[in-house]
């Protein structure tokens, strides 16, 4: 099963351990070894654990031949292509002979540029569960047995002389998989007491330079995690990227878990119900994860153990914590199913030998009748809850205020709206734009996105006492967080070094643009998200950068982003 991110992030342009051991920290006994050879034996790292079992991490010779054939067929320009400008430049100059075979014609049919993205998501995740457990491709000789397509791409790889390619380019594949295996063998003990259970073999197979959905196949021993490596991955996106393998790394484990023990959950698909309530459009069209109530929880398990192992691994909580929020807007309630490995822990129980408990516990948290009040609980308000409403309810309204820029900004976001939607679904809602004069009683009722500060925007100004990040005047305008009305509030400052939460009073930088979503106050059916900022160009970048956070500040070299729950119920106001 997939990442559940695709659901949240594909709004917004789609946007990832070992097994068994009773190992604490790396000993003398692990052994971890680089290889640069043919793409027979790529780009590898190779972690032996005391207990036997094997980490592998690597750059897939498999999966970085489609990429280059990927990258002819669009001519570099797509967005699940994720390499360097001088490494697109390398594969169009090297492969450009190649650039008319019967392999990139094959997948400029597949992967057709009109069609939804995703769509083109789900045929690359599927062609890549295929290629990562395969032999590479160029040193099979007789390949009667493949299938047309990987037929093409292997007389492609000898006819072009892919490994060449491969081998030119092994230390920049080995730098971005080297911040990985430290983190990751520190996981098979935790899995172990967890599950009782083991792999002996835990595959990383990553693309370089291709957007592959992250997900995971448990086979023979062997668990894979299949998706992409980020380039150039600083701490920050090391440790991202950990949490995301963890992940996949758990699904196997958590299967098992649930054949036998979905019986004690199966009454509390209110759960569902409640999700499905608050995220109508994410659920409908994500069946992957919310068909079924067993799916769901399948993904609640997953997720919330792959935080908890994440702590152990050594991941900062920082790290854990915004993950947990984040990932709290597609999986309700995962703040309690987290808190609850603690007690289990305690317990000195296995997650098998707790299931009793841990049912009965997360019977109590909530019932049918009162589930909604323990979602807005749990659960921060988001820009992605907006998207959800706007796709759902057929209309958005952009606000803009008095100045000039506000209007041509409001332009601009109309037109990234509707060719994001347009791109990622093949639909696209209602997208009006009005000066704030203009707005009718039923237009306060739908889902709102003003632009501009309480200076220029009339509506920004009546609602300013009631946002959690709030405009403040002092000879220009600054911004000031504040709980006053809401029930929680985490802010965090992102660099590439680390993550650092911050204190309400911690100051902004005095050039900034925002990006904040709240309930609507005339309307609890619908979300009004505020856009702001000192100049257009932090303005533009906010909006590039929104998602699953409920707000987003951005300065020249300042990254903020933060969660707050709106705890109780929806004010009501007469227009």
């Amino acid at each position: 099963m997939g990442t559940l991110g695709r659901s949240v992030l594909a709004l917004l342009i789609i946007l990832i351990v070992l097994a068994s051991g009773c190992l604490t920290e790396k000993t003398s006994t692990q052994k971890s070894k680089m290889t640069s050879k043919a793409p027979s034996t790529p780009a590898v790292s190779r972690v032996e654990t005391s207990n036997t079992s094997v980490l592998t991490i690597e750059i897939n010779p498999n999966l970085e031949l489609f990429t280059v054939i990927y990258i002819l067929a669009f001519n570099g320009s797509d967005p699940f292509i994720i390499a360097p400008p001088s490494y697109i430049k390398d594969v169009l100059t090297y492969f450009a002979p190649y650039k008319d075979s019967e392999a990139v014609r094959y997948v400029q049919g597949v992967f057709n540029s009109s069609l939804p993205l995703y769509t083109r998501d789900e045929a690359i995740m599927a062609l890549s569960t295929r290629l990562a457990r395969l032999n590479y491709l160029g040193n099979i000789t007789n390949d009667t047995a493949l299938g047309l397509d990987l037929r093409l791409f292997a007389e492609f790889a000898r006819e072009s002389n892919f490994e060449a390619f491969y081998r030119a380019h092994l230390k920049e594949y080995e730098r971005s998989i080297s911040t990985l295996p430290e983190i990751l063998s520190r996981a098979p003990q935790w899995y172990w007491r967890l599950f009782g259970k083991r792999y002996t073999r835990f595959r990383v197979e990553a693309s370089y330079s291709l957007r592959i959905h992250p997900h995971s196949v448990g086979e023979n021993g062997t668990v894979y995690y299949i998706g992409f490596i980020p380039r150039d991955m600083d701490p920050s996106k090391a440790y991202g990227l950990a949490l995301v393998v963890l992940h996949e790394f758990a699904h196997p484990f958590v299967e098992d878990f649930l054949k036998e023990n979905f019986q004690l959950f199966k009454n509390m698909s209110y759960y569902l119900n409640e999700i499905r309530s608050e995220l109508p459009f994410t659920t409908s069209y994500d069946v992957d994860h919310y068909r079924t109530f067993y799916n769901y929880l399948d993904e609640l398990f997953t997720e919330s153990v792959a935080e908890y192992i994440g702590l152990k691994c050594g991941i900062p909580k920082e790290y854990v914590t915004l993950q947990r929020l984040s990932m709290s807007v597609p999986l309700f309630p995962l703040s309690n199913f987290f808190d609850e490995y603690q007690h289990m822990e305690k317990s000195g129980m296995n997650l098998s030998e707790y299931a009793p408990i841990f049912a009965r516990h997360m019977a109590e948290w909530a019932t049918p009748e009162n589930v909604s009040a323990l979602y807005w609980e749990v659960t921060p308000v988001t820009w992605s809850h907006g998207m959800n409403s706007i796709l759902s309810n057929g209309k958005v309204v952009i606000v803009y205020g008095t100045s000039g820029s506000e209007k041509a900004l409001a332009e601009f976001l109309e037109q990234i709206l509707h060719r994001g939607y347009l791109q990622g679904y093949g639909q696209a809602p209602s997208i009006v734009l009005k000066e704030v004069d203009n707005l009718t009683p039923d237009d306060m009722k739908t889902n709102l996105i003003l632009i501009g500060t309480p200076e220029t925007n009339e509506l920004v100004e009546r609602l300013n006492d009631e946002l959690p990040v709030r405009f403040l005047f002092n000879g220009s305008w600054t911004l000031g967080r504040s709980n006053d009305s809401v029930s929680k509030f985490f802010a965090f400052k992102i660099t590439n070094e680390s993550v650092i939460s911050l204190p309400l009073n911690a100051p902004v930088p005095s050039q900034w643009g925002l990006i904040e979503s709240i309930k609507n106050p005339w309307n609890s059916n619908t979300y009004i998200t505020v856009i702001a900022g000192t100049d257009e160009s932090l303005m533009g970048k906010v909006i590039r950068k929104g998602g699953v956070e409920s707000y987003t500040i951005i300065g020249g070299n300042y990254l903020e982003v933060g969660f707050y729950m709106e705890t109780g119920g929806v004010n009501t106001k007469n227009t």
